[in-house]
């Protein structure tokens, strides 16, 4: 059963639709967090280091998808933030984090914006706060692209060196980056449940818990 896995997998990894699938479930993701992105771009990253796939490739695809669906949910906040807002759960962690990002736009602008995407559901809230208050569109843009990118190419690293680091089987190599990547998260959600619920101002961590 376990070879059989491992075939399936060196299969999937080396599958030329990977990285349009890739560009589709991180733009979902952007806009719906509860389709994480992040367990699949790893598993490409460690295509990658099989030599199935290039990391370059793999980075462009997960950033492409992500500025694409984080663009979307600023222009929904933009459109839509009173309703948005309304909707939270009053005391809610993301009507907490939503209240909390948008004053820190007014603030520290492009900080929050790179670094909530670390948090999980940050960078969708980032987004649509930003939205919300009208953070001037150019800037947002240019945050979102580069924020994108710098959470893709952590997320691929991670299945890249996992990949590299056990090249004689990806499973364990897949099932090592992602649980480095869990325990990452875990001590960001720490990291800022310490902080008194404020996104912290430097995190490491997509969601693998599961990012960007």
């Amino acid at each position: 059963m376990i070879d059989g896995l491992r075939l399936l997998l060196d299969g999937a990894l080396a599958s030329q639709w990977l990285l349009l699938v890739i560009v589709g479930l991180a733009a979902v993701d952007a806009l719906l967090p509860v389709v994480p992105s992040e367990a699949l771009i790893i598993a490409a990253g460690v295509g990658a280091a099989a030599g199935g796939q290039s990391l370059v490739a793999v980075i462009a695809a997960a950033s492409a998808g992500a500025f694409v669906g984080e663009v979307g949910s600023y222009v929904v906040g933009r459109g839509f933030g009173a309703a948005v807002r309304a909707r939270l759960e009053p005391g809610s962690p993301r009507a907490e984090l939503f209240a909390s990002t948008e004053r820190t736009l007014t603030t520290r602008g492009g900080l929050i914006l790179l670094t909530a995407r670390y948090v999980p559901a940050g960078r969708t809230v980032a987004a649509l706060a930003a939205g919300a208050i009208r953070f001037p569109t150019g800037r947002y843009v240019g945050y979102a692209a580069l924020g994108a990118t710098m959470s893709a190419a952590y997320v691929a690293m991670l299945g890249f060196l996992g990949g590299a680091a056990f090249a004689s089987d990806p499973l364990v190599a897949l099932l090592v980056s992602l649980g480095v990547g869990t325990a990452i998260g875990a001590v960001a959600g720490m990291v800022r449940r310490r902080g008194g619920g404020q996104p912290a101002p430097v995190v490491v961590e997509p969601r693998v818990a599961v990012p960007v």
